[in-house]
């Protein structure tokens, strides 16, 4: 199978891990990965309440990411070996 993105701007359902037995269940708009520690991490903008935030999700919390529009999916393009950065010591 293909390598897969979701598309910054689309807007996702992410199923991730909590303090206790339920799931916390983000919607909103996918802005991009960050570091959250030592660990990557996703970010939505979440609106809830009349309230915007951002939400970053550590990647190892992820139970699920869901949504109804296959637009939102692109494949991963292969990188190009001209394009590969070599750093010598």
């Amino acid at each position: 199978m293909d390598m897969i993105e979701i598309k910054k701007g689309g807007n996702y359902r992410v199923l991730s891990a909590s303090g206790d037995d339920n799931p916390i269940i983000t919607e909103g708009e996918f802005v991009g990965y960050t570091v959250l520690g030592e660990e990557g991490a996703i970010v939505f903008r979440v609106k809830e309440k009349q309230k915007t935030f951002l939400r970053m999700i550590p990647v190892g919390g992820v139970f699920s990411i869901e949504f109804d529009n296959e637009d939102l999916l692109k494949a991963k393009e292969k990188p190009d070996e001209h394009d590969k950065t070599n750093y010598i010591n």
